[in-house]
């Protein structure tokens, strides 16, 4: 995982996000202790890493110091069979009966493995919010809203991406954990923004669990921060993978109905999220960097972008246009009536300044 060093985010010294999410967290693998793998192929895998272990009917029993098991099962997977039983035993003794309930693939072994740096993320509310500019694209110069955007901070202060963070979460399960805590991050820092400032709020439909219960927890954390509804705009990213679900319905109904507008981003990724604008009507549609990248000389994406600015106009939905990093870009945009617009060239994203 790669980060680099920037000026410490304020971090919440108690988190409520670590209160309500401690119990749905599984425990880190951390202690010394034995790692059990039945495969007759372990032998051969664990020559070739020079580890010790023994070896009884087909079941390779690895000693591990503190904080060796990532590595062990990283190495075992690069010779193994992801679905390979595997079971670990913290501390000196033989597992028990108890423990052959823990018993699971070394695959999911591993993932829960190298998923405690991101537990540790969650239970110590080290998730922050840094914020992307959406401007007017007839003057760019008037900022219209700010796009929350996740980053973890770890314990020297450096930051982390979101792409590590979203990866491990989808792959360990904690997509949930992670979506709840990146909300209220966001919540917290955009309380801090000017006053009548919009704030862009990223949400996966697949991390809700509860519609009811994800609504009320962020309703609290908007009214504890003190930040004004009718500031909020809850964007709904990856919306394709979720398919055509009336949860995905219900859960925006919750949140106009709350006092929240919504949008819809990645518009022109992929079929069945263009599908979802007449659905839900969204009050925003973002459309997708990838489309607008060069669409100046590319006439196929220009009439794309350009039916997708018909269509958002024709329904009085605000269009943004994301990924602007050339002028010409920039200028097309203008010229085909996008309300506003997103990209490197007109700023990139930045913590909240603290005074």
């Amino acid at each position: 995982m790669t980060a680099h060093r920037a000026a410490a985010p304020l971090v919440d010294p108690a988190p409520v996000i670590a209160r309500v999410l401690h119990d749905r967290l599984p425990d880190r693998i951390r202690a010394a202790g034995t790692l059990y793998v039945w495969s007759t192929s372990a032998a051969r895998a664990l020559r070739l890493s020079r580890r010790a272990y023994e070896y009884f009917d087909g079941c390779a029993c690895i000693p591990l110091g503190e904080g060796e098991v990532p590595a062990c099962t990283a190495e075992l997977l690069s010779e193994l069979s992801s679905d390979t039983r595997a079971l670990f035993v913290a501390g000196k003794r033989e597992p028990r009966l108890a423990d052959f309930g823990q018993m699971t693939t070394l695959h999911a072994l591993d993932v829960l493995a190298q998923s405690g740096w991101l537990l540790d993320q969650i239970e110590e509310g080290r998730f922050t919010s840094w914020f992307h500019p959406i401007v007017h694209a007839d003057d760019t110069r008037r900022i219209f809203a700010h796009e929350a955007l996740l980053r973890g901070v770890e314990r020297d202060g450096s930051v982390v991406a979101p792409q590590p963070i979203l990866a491990l979460a989808r792959e360990a399960g904690l997509l949930f954990e992670v979506d709840s805590a990146a909300c209220r991050s966001a919540i917290r820092e955009a309380a801090r923004q000017a006053p009548d400032m919009c704030v862009f709020i990223n949400f996966s439909p697949a991390a809700i669990e509860d519609p009811d219960a994800s609504l009320s927890a962020t309703l609290s954390a908007i009214e504890e921060a003190k930040l004004p509804r009718d500031r909020v705009v809850f964007e709904v990213v990856e919306a394709d993978r979720f398919g055509d679900s009336p949860l995905l319905d219900r859960v925006l109904a919750g949140y106009r109905n709350a006092g929240f507008r919504v949008a819809l981003d990645d518009l022109g990724a992929g079929w069945s999220t263009l599908n979802l604008v007449h659905r839900l009507r969204p009050d925003f549609i973002k459309i997708d960097g990838e489309l607008i990248r060069g669409v100046h000389r590319d006439p196929v994406k220009g009439l794309i972008a350009n039916k997708l600015l018909e269509i958002g106009r024709g329904m009085g939905i605000g269009t943004i246009v994301e990924g602007i990093e050339v002028e010409e870009e920039l200028r097309w945009v203008r010229e085909h009536g996008a309300n506003f617009v997103q990209g490197f060239l007109l700023g990139k994203p930045a913590p909240v300044a603290r005074s």
